[in-house]
Order: C-alpha cells, then sequence, then structure tokens
C-alpha cells in the first residue's frame, strides 16, 4: 500500500507533467517553422518563410515522392 503523502505526489506530479506537455503543444502551434535535427541531438527551428526553409522543405518533399 502506497503512503499517503505518496498518493498525494504522484496526483500532482502527473497534473504538472500534463501541463507542461500543454504548453509545449500550445507553443507549437502558434507558429509555423521548419524544425532541423542534427545528428548530434541538437535543434534548430527555421521560420516557413525564409529560404532555408523552402530548399529544406521541397528537398524533403522530393524524399518522400522517391520513397
Amino acid at each position: 500500500m502506497l503512503k499517503p503523502h505518496r498518493v498525494v505526489l504522484d496526483k500532482v506530479s502527473s497534473y504538472t507533467d500534463e501541463a507542461a506537455a500543454f504548453m509545449r503543444r500550445r507553443r507549437h502551434q502558434r507558429r509555423e517553422f521548419v524544425r532541423i535535427r542534427f545528428q548530434s541531438g541538437a535543434e534548430s527551428d527555421l521560420p516557413v518563410d525564409g529560404a532555408g526553409a523552402r530548399r529544406i522543405s521541397e528537398a524533403a518533399r522530393r524524399l518522400i515522392e522517391l520513397g
């Protein structure tokens, strides 16, 4: 049987995890962007209307068509 304080901690932890996930989804839905993930694990976001984002999007479309 769990100790009473553990039940409360687990419930609060669950609520905070859900709130954090909501904020991440909300932040990502506000603007369009192209995200690049490098092999090192680093990420970079480019605005959709930039030249680099257009080139990457076009290259991705070509790769999908070839697949």
